[in-house]
């Protein structure tokens, strides 16, 4: 990888470029004519029948970065980022962050999924690092089709041209926006939060369009799920729905004092987990916008698998328990991993069938058939610690 680094700094004016040695595909098809070009047809990339999925490994004391095919098992290195302490992902791409560096260098990983509502479609090209960001903290990600928008910390988003990014050229979207709001995309609008709390949406332009009779102050984390976009508020969760063109906004209390944290869940799934305080993990399920609180000792990591589906809870004793989402009553428990650093939990993600639980002492992951009591299906050697983790593809 090239190590001359360059940078763009948080703003209306930043820019990124593709760094030498970046993100580079195989060789594409000819573009089809317009008369021939088929449903679904990407430039430069290869669809295919099933989602590709992969996982991006990094190793917090090396700085080393991995790929890792799902499919395949296959292992590539996409790089190495020095001090990287996070990690978040949008589906496709990859935000390793380095707070003491303040940067955060983006990986394509080279797999994602186009929803189309009614069906699919599935997609492959090169994997490669792509750029860095000056952003002070780790990346907070929120994607479109459009725009990418991403948040460290508090203060303000940066929001990114997602057709360049996917050109390979880490750039910033031509948006007038104020200083210092967050901005999320979400159904063809912006929503965003001012430094007083003030909840507002505008189109694409910068143009408001409603002021929802709404608050968020400090806001510390969004998802986006099948029910609607989700911020986590000092006064609760904050739901923003659409209805006829029109966004509304409405607030979740949290069943306790403390804050929710990062949303933990499977990627679009409308139920989401917490992780608020010391043994104790929070459920909202966005069809009956509540949440729960489960007592659940030791517990250092979690997710939502979604509807129908269970909790997943990592204990500091290296035990992965399925529990009841709706009454926290344990369905079934294993004994994974001989060795859990609380400084630096292991990662804990889900997808559709699967779960997958880092073991960095070990050097593996593992991967648990979460419908047949937490078997573990795969034992899968990524070649360095796995400290972090993220999912792509879906």
């Amino acid at each position: 990888m090239n190590r001359r680094r360059r940078t763009a700094a948080l703003g209306a004016a930043a820019l990124v470029t593709l760094l030498a040695g970046g993100c580079s595909g195989g060789a594409a098809e000819p573009e089809p004519s317009d008369e021939e070009t088929p449903h679904g047809y990407v430039e430069g990339a290869e669809e295919t029948a099933e989602p590709q999925l992969r996982l991006v490994l990094a190793d917090t004391d090396t700085g080393q970065v991995r790929l890792l095919d799902l499919l395949t098992e296959e292992v590539s290195e996409l790089g190495e980022v020095p001090e990287v302490d996070g990690v978040v992902g949008d589906g496709r791409f990859a935000y390793l962050s380095s707070s003491d560096d303040g940067t955060t260098e983006v990986f394509d990983s080279g797999v994602w999924t186009v929803d189309h509502g009614d069906h699919n479609h599935y997609y492959r090209t090169g994997s490669g690092h792509v750029g860095s960001l000056n952003l002070p903290g780790p990346a907070q990600v929120v994607t479109d089709t459009a725009l990418t928008s991403v948040t460290a910390g508090p203060g303000a988003s940066l929001l990114l041209d997602r057709a360049e990014l996917e050109d390979g050229t880490v750039a910033t979207a031509d948006i007038a926006l104020d200083e210092g709001a967050i901005v999320l995309p979400y159904q063809g609008a912006l929503v965003t939060v001012d430094d007083d709390g003030t909840v507002r949406v505008l189109d694409r332009d910068g143009a408001p369009q409603a002021t929802p009779d709404a608050t968020c102050t400090e806001p510390d984390g969004a998802a986006v799920t099948r029910r609607g976009l989700v911020i986590d508020c000092a006064e609760g969760t904050l739901h923003v729905t659409e209805e006829d063109g029109e966004l509304t906004a409405s607030p979740l209390s949290h069943p306790g004092e403390e804050r929710g944290g990062p949303f933990l869940h499977r990627s679009g799934s409308a139920v989401l987990a917490a992780l608020p305080a010391d043994d104790t993990v929070w459920v909202l399920d966005l069809a009956e916008g509540e949440w729960r609180s489960h007592d659940r000792p030791g517990a250092v990591a979690a997710t939502a698998v979604g509807e129908e589906g269970p909790l997943l809870v990592l204990t500091d004793d290296g035990t992965l328990h399925s529990l009841d989402p709706e009454t926290g009553e344990e369905e079934a428990s294993t004994a994974l991993l001989d060795t859990v650093d609380p400084e630096l939990p292991p990662a804990l993600l889900a997808d559709t069938s699967r779960a997958y639980v880092s073991d960095p002492a070990a050097g593996v992951v593992h991967e648990i058939d979460y419908a047949d009591d937490l078997r573990v299906a795969r034992t899968l050697e990524p070649g360095i610690a796995p400290h972090l983790m993220i999912q792509t593809g879906r």
